[in-house]
């Protein structure tokens, strides 16, 4: 819009609607005889005309432009409120899950009164065909040492096996040197629960160990014996996934799948104490 004022070509049109507007209004005050003042008319009415049209012009310019302005302000006056409402909805869902997030481990010191916690982030996902490894945002500072067992809000994540002043890596249980002695809740038949070479990538465990008359089925599941140094006893390992026997053991060859989404992990907890029991038998 300035830059048409600035125009040239606007300043000319301004001269000639000028002149066509008062030249008449001079020559009648002189007392110009009406021929002459119709041989100047014929030549003036063009440019009276044409100066009507500059100035609806304008006007329509000045409203277009007016109107422009006015709906650009009520645009950015929209975005600011969406941007709002998203953010809202933003630290709504943050809210909602974290709240589940504490429910959940709510739940498991009710159950364990005896655990000491210590809340972590996952910084880092270390994953491999054969290995999940995961970076936590704490370390020795915090008191975080050696094999101490990690855990979600589902079940066993895996245990320390590296410690730095601000930060630690998580083995998780579907590692191939990651063990943990379990036992079906449902029936109390206990192995030890290996992590899957082959598998670790669907989150699968090994169930070993388990005569080929135990009762097992689908779905049943697997918690933590407490046998051992590391796992407390009661923590979810996951669910038993598939049965077959074993040509080597004649035993039965079980699949757990674990009980936490590895892929999906956000925060975790660090069990740094709690007290050992007897195995369950």
């Amino acid at each position: 819009m300035k830059q048409f004022f600035k125009n040239k070509f606007f300043y000319i049109i301004i001269t000639l609607a000028l002149i066509a507007v008062i030249v008449p209004t001079v020559l009648h005050s002189m007392g110009v005889t009406p021929i002459v003042r119709n041989a100047i008319g014929t030549v003036f009415t063009p440019l009276q005309k044409v100066s009507n049209y500059v100035t609806e012009a304008i006007d329509g310019f000045s409203a277009y432009f007016y109107k422009f302005d006015q709906l650009r302000e009520e645009n950015n006056q929209l975005k600011e409120q969406i941007a709002d409402l998203q953010s809202k909805v933003y630290d709504a869902d943050n809210l909602e899950k974290m709240y589940d997030w504490m429910s959940g481990f709510l739940e498991m010191k009710i159950a364990h009164t005896d655990y000491q916690f210590l809340a972590a982030s996952v910084t880092g996902h270390e994953n491999g065909n054969y290995s999940r490894i995961l970076t936590l945002d704490v370390g020795s500072t915090s008191g975080v040492k050696l094999n101490q067992p990690v855990v979600s809000s589902e079940g066993i994540v895996g245990k320390i096996t590296e410690v730095g002043l601000n930060w630690s890596k998580v083995t998780t249980l579907t590692q191939a040197n990651s063990s943990v002695g379990a036992y079906i809740e449902r029936t109390k038949v206990s192995g030890v629960c290996t992590g899957n070479f082959s598998r670790a990538s669907e989150g699968i465990c090994d169930l070993n160990y388990i005569p080929a008359e135990s009762d097992i089925s689908v779905g049943d599941r697997v918690l933590s014996t407490g046998s051992g140094s590391v796992y407390p006893e009661g923590l979810v390992i996951g669910y038993v996934d598939s049965i077959a026997t074993d040509p080597n053991s004649r035993g039965l060859s079980v699949s757990v799948k674990c009980a936490c989404n590895f892929t999906e992990l956000s925060k975790v907890m660090i069990i740094t104490s709690f007290e050992r029991t007897d195995p369950a038998s």
